[in-house]
């Protein structure tokens, strides 16, 4: 990787806030498809995998800062 693709990609992560919000969105569209189309997701919990049926899965309604972003 060049010197000025390094110097980019580094931007890229110092903008943190950005960042989070997008992985933020991703995981809430991902969460809402899975329980929508009714199937089950894997959590972490205890130490222990845990498999949560759609109906558990909990989807938050996005906050109004995330929608102004879209």
């Amino acid at each position: 990787m060049s010197q000025p693709e390094r110097k980019k990609l580094a931007n890229r992560f110092e903008q943190d806030d950005e960042v989070s919000r997008a992985v933020r969105e991703a995981v809430h569209r991902a969460l809402a498809e899975h329980k929508r189309k009714s199937n089950s997701i894997a959590v972490w919990r205890n130490g222990r995998v845990v498999i949560l049926q759609s109906h558990e899965i909990p989807v938050e309604e996005p906050t109004k800062k995330s929608e102004s972003h879209q």
